[in-house]
C-alpha cells in the first residue's frame, strides 16, 4: 500500500511537471480512438522499478506500450490503441525506485475493459550507446540480448477498466535485477523483462 501510495503521488507530480514543460506524452491511437461514438476514456502509463542487484545500471528503450480488449489478440489484429514513446527514450531503470516513476505517455481510447497490455522495447542496431544494455558493479557498459518478442511488444498479465470520461493510471512495474540474466561465463547477458502491472485507482 506503501508504494502504491509513492507511485500516485509520483505521477501526479509528473504529469504536472510535464503540462509545465509543454508536453503532451500523448501518442497515436493504434486504430480504436475514440470515435463519438463510443463513450471514451483516457489511459495513462508510468514506469517505475524494484531495487536492482550486483549493476550499476540498467538501459533499456521504449518506443510504444499497446493495449487491447482481448487477450488473445495477436500482433496484426485490428483493435489495438498504441501509445508511442517519441523520441524513444533511453531509460536507466535503476534511477526509478523508491516510488520515483517516469511517464510514457497517454492516449484516449473507447471506455471499456483491457486486458492484454505489451510493451514494445528498441531493438539493439549497432549504435552507441546500445539501445538496452547492462553495466554491472565496477564494469564496462555490455549490450543486452534481447529476444525476438521485445520488438513486437513484451506482453503483460493486466486486467483493468476504463470509465468513460475518466483517466485510469497503469503504472508498469519493471524488476531489473529479475530481468537480467547473465549467459554463462561469456560475459553477455539476456534481457527477459519481469515487469508487474500496477493499476492504480
Amino acid at each position: 500500500m506503501k508504494l502504491r501510495a509513492m507511485l500516485v503521488a509520483g505521477i501526479g507530480a509528473a504529469v504536472l511537471l510535464s503540462a509545465a514543460c509543454g508536453g503532451g506524452g500523448e501518442g497515436g491511437g493504434g486504430g480504436i480512438g475514440g470515435t463519438g461514438v463510443t463513450p471514451a476514456g483516457t489511459l495513462r502509463v508510468a514506469l517505475t522499478d524494484a531495487p536492482a542487484c550486483g549493476y550499476d545500471a540498467v538501459h533499456v528503450t521504449i518506443t510504444a506500450v499497446r493495449v487491447h480488449a482481448s487477450d488473445a489478440a495477436g500482433d496484426a489484429d485490428a483493435g489495438w490503441t498504441e501509445i508511442a514513446v517519441l523520441p524513444r527514450r533511453r531509460i536507466d531503470l535503476l534511477m526509478l525506485t523508491d516510488g520515483v516513476i517516469e511517464p510514457l505517455g497517454q492516449s484516449e481510447l473507447p471506455a471499456g475493459r483491457y486486458t492484454q497490455m505489451r510493451l514494445v522495447l528498441a531493438p539493439d542496431d549497432g549504435s552507441v550507446p546500445p539501445a538496452n544494455a547492462v553495466t554491472p558493479s565496477g564494469s564496462v557498459e555490455v549490450p543486452l540480448d534481447t529476444p525476438s518478442a521485445t520488438q513486437s511488444g513484451v506482453k503483460l498479465q493486466t486486467g483493468f477498466d476504463v470509465a468513460p470520461g475518466q483517466v485510469r493510471d497503469v503504472v508498469l512495474d519493471f524488476d531489473a535485477c529479475k530481468s537480467i540474466v547473465p549467459r554463462g561465463s561469456s560475459g553477455r547477458y539476456n534481457l527477459h523483462p519481469v515487469i508487474a502491472v500496477i493499476v492504480l485507482p
